[in-house]
């Protein structure tokens, strides 16, 4: 699946929820969301960020996930939206599956937690998302730019900053370590 996203900074959650559901969106899940990324080491890098690419493990409550993605960075401003291909998978024992990636030589490189509340309403994601030490954020995700605009506007959240990026750039933007393994 191409996957397309924009990260809206410092929004009002309270404000954010009651206008989606206004509009009528559902609240699909809310609690922590917890990532923990692997790769091949070599030397000084990983191989598979060296290439634009990303394995995570995730548990999302009960829901354990593993999740591969390409970044497609030559796209990145087109739409001006954060465009990845990805896919996930269920997994049943997040722990048995990190045995395995180890086993195969895979290394855990970093690790972080974040309190989530998600929002679907006419088939768009809304994920209001708060790291420790970051202003909360809603990110929306959707295959097409120019509609993720459109809402961004519906929500009246057009005069926030907005940001095409991962979470390493949203921590570099707070000025937060953005902490690797060793």
């Amino acid at each position: 699946m191409l996957e397309k996203e924009i990260k809206i900074l410092e929004i009002s959650t309270q404000e954010v929820i009651e206008t989606l559901v206004s509009l009528g969106a559902k609240k699909t899940f809310e609690g922590i969301v917890h990532d923990v990324y692997y790769d091949f080491p070599d030397d000084d890098t990983h191989k598979m960020e060296a290439k634009w690419r990303m394995f995570r493990l995730r548990q999302k409550g009960e829901d354990h996930i593993y999740t591969i993605k390409r970044k497609r960075k030559k796209l990145k401003k087109k739409e001006g939206v954060t465009w990845k291909d990805e896919h996930e998978t269920p997994i049943t024992n997040i722990e048995s599956f990190a045995k395995v990636l180890e086993k195969y030589g895979m290394e855990k490189t970093r690790e972080k937690k974040k309190h989530r509340v998600s929002y679907l309403l006419e088939g768009m994601e809304f994920d209001i998302d708060t790291y420790d030490g970051i202003p909360t954020f809603l990110e929306i995700e959707w295959p097409d730019g120019d509609t993720i605009q459109e809402w961004v506007q519906r929500i009246w959240l057009e005069g926030h900053e907005q940001m095409i990026g991962g979470s390493r750039k949203l921590f570099k933007h707070y000025n937060i370590a953005y902490t690797y393994h060793n």
